[in-house]
């Protein structure tokens, strides 16, 4: 996926999640999860996750999971805390900035590189979003994530030969070369 296309995922949640927050004429601190509808963002809800906050001794759980999201991890995302995610992965480091969500009380992405064994680098974008079941308290967080692979080009050196002489114009009185 292109960077621009990450970029994209991230700022069309934020913007559909503040299309949530309004309720009527006014608005709210926090949407609900009850109020999403997943068909309004069909093509970014592959990348989507949920993570219910309270009543769970581990931390954050994953409750629902996106296919695209889901795919960045080896085993089941559903019902996991993400305590149990390996550090350093996507699907790692996609949630475990949600404290930080809950001492600004305000969505925050991230965006980073990941560093393979391998040599090859991918780079990834995320976003967490507060969500709350009674409109004022934090119990649960909408994130998206993807990433792509950071391509490098080997530069090679160019010589640069000139066979033309300089030629003067009258105009103004320069060098074309």
């Amino acid at each position: 996926m292109l960077e621009g296309a990450e970029r994209r995922l991230v700022l069309q949640l934020l913007s559909y999640w503040r299309d949530l927050l309004k309720d009527g004429q006014d608005y709210r601190l926090f949407p609900s999860f009850a109020d999403m509808d997943p068909s309004a963002i069909l093509k970014i809800w592959l990348h989507c996750f949920a993570l219910d906050l309270y009543g769970h001794d581990s931390g954050p759980l994953f409750r629902a999971v996106g296919t695209n999201f889901s795919s960045y991890y080896s085993g089941k995302l559903a019902n996991l805390p993400v305590s149990d995610l390996t550090p350093g992965t996507l699907t790692a480091l996609s949630s475990h900035y949600f404290g930080e969500v809950l001492e600004k009380n305000a969505p925050v992405s991230r965006g980073g590189t990941i560093d393979n064994p391998d040599g090859s680098h991918i780079l990834n974008r995320s976003i967490l979003l507060p969500m709350s079941d009674d409109g004022e308290n934090i119990s649960g967080f909408l994130g998206a994530a993807n990433c792509c692979e950071k391509i490098t080009v080997e530069a090679k050196p160019v010589d640069i030969v000139c066979d033309a002489p300089p030629v003067r114009t009258a105009e103004y009185d320069y060098e074309i070369i």
